[in-house]
């Protein structure tokens, strides 16, 4: 029998959204160029080591951090916002009582701030705050590739996305679909905003980051962004799509990064419901089709690669979960 999380009533704390992302990159110029010629990102504010970004739309400081290393590039931490201060401090508390560690930090461009980590171990921000910037989605002049709107969400691996599913419900997400093979959770998707998603959990080896997503205008600010990659040399880094999720309905591309980050650009998404909706639930068992309505299914480095966590080492959950590659597509074909 499928036992869905149920969402707490009412939450011990508030999050709003899932609202930036922290990386490292071994080329801060070469990264600055994909995300703001090809995605469409501006700069807020950068130093030698640092840039921060935020879509056109956006007034928040900042969506995407990113630093220079010497290392191998990763992932440092997921951002969600809270409503305001006070749920800060009942976060800390939600997180000590469950025995995992939780401090506040300083953290450039944003008002007082928590690290934690979820049941899995992905690394977690919360803040409630930055500052206002203006909003240039009016000025077409400055608009560039993809012209992002704003952060959406991202999707984070699993070994055990039924266990990590009950976490974040157990503060106040709310499960729009549940995908299973047999009797067996091998996705979910929740949110904390009035739209679709905030963040999406896969089962496989992880944590890790599988990708986030940007908000554009339509379909032809996706084939753009696609247009500007291939004139600028990143035509090899657009991954995945254009295409049309069969999950979720709506347009997608999928970009790597010069450091094998992935982005997801996607319209505006489309979501009419209430709290008292229950989960869909998605049985995948006899389904050829996972990820793409039409089109070619993703290649196997969509299905296998993610950023790691720094840090953090992934733990590999048991067998299980179609996952049709565009090679083994073409095999048959």
């Amino acid at each position: 029998m499928i036992q869905i999380p149920q969402t707490a009533q009412p939450a011990p704390f508030r999050v709003t959204r899932a609202s930036h992302l922290t990386f490292t990159v071994s080329d801060l110029a070469r990264s600055r160029d994909f995300y703001t010629e090809v995605v469409g990102l501006v700069v807020s504010d950068e130093d030698r080591d640092t840039i921060y970004l935020r879509g056109v739309e956006e007034r928040s400081h900042h969506s995407l951090i990113l630093k220079r290393t010497d290392g191998a590039p990763s992932c440092i931490r997921t951002g969600l916002r809270t409503y305001d201060d006070e749920d800060l401090e009942k976060a800390k508390f939600f997180f000590d009582k469950r025995g995992i560690k939780a401090e506040f930090v300083d953290a450039p461009f944003q008002s007082r701030t928590l690290h934690a980590s979820d049941i899995s171990g992905t690394p977690l921000e919360f803040c409630a705050t930055m500052p206002r910037l203006e909003r240039l989605d009016q000025k077409f002049e400055s608009v560039r590739g993809g012209g992002a709107l704003r952060f959406d969400h991202y999707q984070v691996t699993a070994p055990d996305v039924q266990l990590a599913a009950s976490f974040y419900a157990d503060f106040g997400f709310r499960i729009l679909d549940y995908m299973i093979v047999g009797d067996q959770p091998v996705g979910v998707f929740l949110h904390a905003k009035d739209s679709q998603y905030d963040v999406v959990l896969i089962k496989r080896p992880g944590p890790a980051l599988h990708h986030f997503a940007y908000v554009v205008h339509g379909i032809h600010e996706i084939m753009r962004a696609c247009d500007v990659a291939g004139s600028l040399g990143f035509g090899d880094n657009v991954e995945f799509g254009p295409g049309r999720h069969s999950l979720g309905h709506s347009y997608y591309v999928y970009l790597v990064d010069p450091d094998g980050h992935r982005v997801e650009l996607l319209p505006p998404p489309i979501y009419s419901g209430d709290a008292q909706d229950e989960p869909i639930v998605h049985d995948l068992t006899n389904i050829k089709r996972v990820t793409e309505s039409w089109g070619l299914p993703p290649r196997l480095t969509w299905l296998k690669n993610a950023s790691s966590f720094h840090g953090v080492e992934r733990r590999n959950p048991p067998p299980g979960g179609p996952e049709p590659s565009l090679e083994a597509y073409l095999g048959m074909s």
